[in-house]
């Protein structure tokens, strides 16, 4: 028969008793075993079950430290790389070496809000301090020093972070769960979608720009070398397709099926860590690998490039690499500067791709034709939000019968 527990009956199975807290322990007790001086204590483990310890010592005080620290180690996290001592800036690096799978231009992203915000903001809080009231006042005053959002990718990045130190056991829970997201500034009404007139005045512009014989604002007409941009053709296959910039300049003539009218989405341009750009091997998002039917106008172009193209890229720099996202809008902005559609940006054009869609064939050709994951993105950044009343001229006349 077992000997009794110097401790009595188990807690665990006195119901009027309520249990331990996961992974805490009751109170120690001073006690001699085999007439050796011992310190015992019930411990319920993780899995829920409360188990006695027991460690022996050369004096009753001597036993309760060895106790003591026999239930410190079992606390101990499952990594010993993140314990409540770590600082948030240690936490910091571990979290963004261990997103292996993350793209770059995310990687880059938010290695920036680690090291311009996260690291001089609160780099120095261990973890066991980092409560929720601490986050949510940084939180806070980064959505008021640099808009809500940086202070919204700031609050990203950290809640990766605590999961990652929730997981080594180095906090118990996840504080940013409870820190609310930074409110944003009331949107304003965007500018419309340009209409057709805007976009025939934009393509002559264009044009006339690539070869040279644009207007000069002292009204010298003197024709000048043709240039190296290509601004009528990319923006002839936003407008057809509606693609996004980096998708536009990514696009190799492997991705196009020009007997059939068909166009592969499948890469991007995008940035590595040390910020050069490079053409990456899959689309923003999954619902951005899609492929896409040009219309007739659009192939013709395309037919007219592949005769002369000497590279896998359909819209390469002058050199036949890579053309960078900076430099082609630094051109469209130059072409536009002296007209009256100077704002416009090749977003604009994929705007009124998705509003024309969205009005003709409904939301969800319109989601689908840009290469979002939900139509909520499409309706809010995108499809022209003017919303028209009913039609009830005639009826509203009845208000003015005499």
């Amino acid at each position: 028969m077992d000997a009794p527990s110097p401790l009595g009956p188990n807690p665990a199975v006195l119901m009027a008793r309520p249990p331990l807290e996961l992974e805490t322990w009751g109170r120690i007790r001073r006690t001699t075993v085999n007439g050796k001086h011992a310190a015992v204590a019930y411990y319920r483990d993780s899995d829920g079950i409360t188990r006695p310890m027991q460690r022996q010592g050369k004096t009753p005080a001597e036993a309760e430290r060895n106790l003591v620290k026999a239930l410190k180690k079992r606390l101990a996290p499952v990594s010993e790389d993140l314990t409540p001592d770590t600082t948030i800036d240690v936490l910091a690096r571990k979290w963004l070496d261990s997103r292996t799978r993350l793209a770059e231009g995310s990687v880059r992203i938010y290695r920036n809000a680690i090291e311009k915000h996260i690291v001089p903001g609160i780099g120095s809080v261990r973890l066991g301090e980092a409560t929720v009231p601490k986050l949510d006042r940084f939180i806070s005053a980064l959505s008021r020093s640099s808009g809500p959002g940086t202070a919204t990718t700031a609050r990203v990045v950290l809640a990766g972070m605590f999961t990652l130190a929730t997981r080594h056991g180095a906090v118990r829970s996840n504080p940013m769960q409870d820190v609310p997201a930074p409110e944003k500034a009331k949107r304003r009404g965007r500018a419309p979608a340009p209409n057709i007139e805007i976009i025939r005045d934009v393509r002559a512009r264009f044009e006339a720009w690539d070869a040279g014989t644009e207007p000069r604002p002292d009204g010298d007409r003197r024709r000048r070398q043709p240039r190296a941009s290509v601004l009528l053709d990319t923006v002839d296959m936003i407008i057809g397709t509606g693609v996004r910039t980096g998708e536009l300049l990514a696009l190799q003539w492997s991705s196009l099926d020009l007997v059939d009218h068909l166009v592969t989405i499948e890469r991007t341009i995008a940035q590595d860590r040390d910020g050069k750009f490079f053409v990456q091997e899959f689309t923003k998002t999954d619902a951005g690998y899609r492929q896409l039917e040009l219309p007739v106008e659009v192939t013709a172009m395309l037919l007219r490039r592949s005769v002369a193209a000497y590279t896998d890229l359909v819209f390469p720099s002058s050199v036949g690499t890579l053309r960078h996202p900076n430099n082609y809008r630094t051109a469209w902005r130059a072409a536009l500067a002296e007209t009256r559609h100077k704002g416009l940006t090749p977003k604009s054009f994929r705007k009124a791709v998705a509003t024309f869609l969205r009005d003709e064939l409904g939301l969800q050709a319109a989601k689908e034709q840009l290469g979002h994951e939900h139509e909520s993105t499409t309706q809010r950044h995108y499809a022209d939000e003017l919303h028209r009343g009913p039609a009830v001229g005639a009826i509203m006349s009845k208000l003015f019968s005499t």
